[in-house]
């Protein structure tokens, strides 16, 4: 059995779009496919926490902008352990009753929350607002990743060697090096 974790990606419904991005996982296996994804509203579906929600829409469906693209795949043992992190995450995900579009938590909160459980060096795009959203100050340390915070006032994050994020009132401004790019807030696609 071959299991499969794709993070998926879709333009906000309206003038949104140009600003902010909607995150959400994807697990395949044994054929099938399981949308993971937090929502703005409580039980939308039969398989709902909260706002947590299992297959709320088709795994590529787009969120009212559009379709959706694939941001990332991860396959083996990676794969693996964040299925796991995924489907454990009813029980272990503590804002699955508490929803906010900004800061957060929200969407993106959830999906940077299960990269940092896996301890993926994978930063989501500057457009996915909510993702940094934190209650807490300080620095959390992750593999290659450093993330200090000051609530959502402001913070940075860090992949040595990689990427380097500016984090202001919950907007990323960003470098990447490999290949190179500028994460600014807004979106021309």
């Amino acid at each position: 059995m071959v299991t499969t974790v794709q993070l998926r990606a879709a333009k906000l419904p309206s003038i949104l779009g140009y600003i902010a991005v909607h995150y959400w996982f994807v697990i395949m296996k044994e054929n099938q496919q399981q949308r993971w994804e937090v929502w703005q509203n409580i039980g939308r579906c039969p398989e709902s926490w909260g706002h947590l929600h299992k297959n709320l829409m088709a795994y590529d469906s787009g969120v009212g902008n559009g379709g959706s693209w694939l941001e990332k795949e991860w396959q083996g043992e990676r794969a693996i352990l964040l299925a796991q992190i995924i489907e454990n995450s009813p029980q272990t995900y503590q804002y699955n009753y508490l929803y906010r579009y900004y800061p957060g938590p929200n969407s993106n909160t959830y999906v940077q929350w299960i990269l940092n459980q896996g301890k993926v060096n994978y930063l989501l795009s500057a457009l996915g607002i909510g993702k940094d959203y934190t209650h807490k100050i300080g620095m959390q340390k992750y593999d290659r990743v450093i993330h200090f915070s000051l609530l959502f006032l402001g913070g940075f994050k860090l992949i040595r060697g990689k990427e380097f994020e500016l984090h202001i009132l919950g907007l990323t401004i960003g470098i990447k090096t490999q290949p190179f790019l500028l994460k600014l807030p807004f979106n021309f696609r």
